[in-house]
């Protein structure tokens, strides 16, 4: 199993996984972020760095990939080509937890899939890109949002109530002063032709 990206979907994934015997490796944006995660990663799991070389080589051997980036907009240099999606192996699964916008870096999973739709097969590979995945176990789900949820919630009181500075929430701001200030959001609106 090959999970890209060491986030909070990814680190689950692969802790998941190897729990379940899986060989895993886990592929990081930059030395940096494998440096951060393998202190965190489970006993057994491979963490590299995500190049084209290192990627294109593990994912014709593996069995299941991950998708898990942060961020797949319509801009997001492709990771996976079909090109090489002929090295995998017939009947191996791609799972785009990202479920981005645009082509993004998985440009063969195409558009989010509705639930109970089948996998899209593309080169003998079975792709799923489903954003209710929650919706599956959503009591699992709501115990993990709010346990997360909460403590941002606070910090967002705090910043809005007694102006205290938080970068956590100043990196999430969406608009400003009437103006779009995510990076993203601003992305997004140039490509639709919208005043941002």
């Amino acid at each position: 199993m090959v999970v890209i990206g060491s986030g909070n979907v990814g680190s689950a994934a692969a802790r998941t996984a190897a729990a379940l015997g899986a060989r895993v490796t886990v592929l990081t944006r930059c030395e940096g972020s494998a440096d951060e995660y393998r202190p965190h990663a489970p006993t057994g799991v491979r963490v590299a760095v995500n190049t084209a070389r290192i990627r294109r080589e593990l994912i014709s051997q593996a069995d299941l990939v991950i998708g898990a980036i942060l961020v797949s907009t319509f801009d997001t240099p492709s990771m996976i080509s079909e090109a090489d999606l002929q090295d995998m192996k017939p009947g191996s699964v791609i799972v785009d937890a990202t479920c981005g916008y645009g082509d993004g870096y998985l440009p063969t999973a195409g558009g989010v899939q509705e639930p109970g739709e089948p996998p899209r097969v593309v080169h003998g590979v079975l792709h799923i890109k489903l954003d209710a995945l929650p919706a599956l176990v959503p009591v699992t789900a709501t115990q993990a949002y709010t346990t997360n949820a909460l403590p941002y919630l606070v910090r967002l009181a705090r910043v809005v109530l007694f102006g205290d500075a938080d970068p956590a929430v100043a990196t999430a701001r969406i608009a400003h002063d009437g103006e779009l200030v995510h990076p993203v959001c601003r992305e997004h609106a140039a490509y639709f032709g919208v005043a941002s």
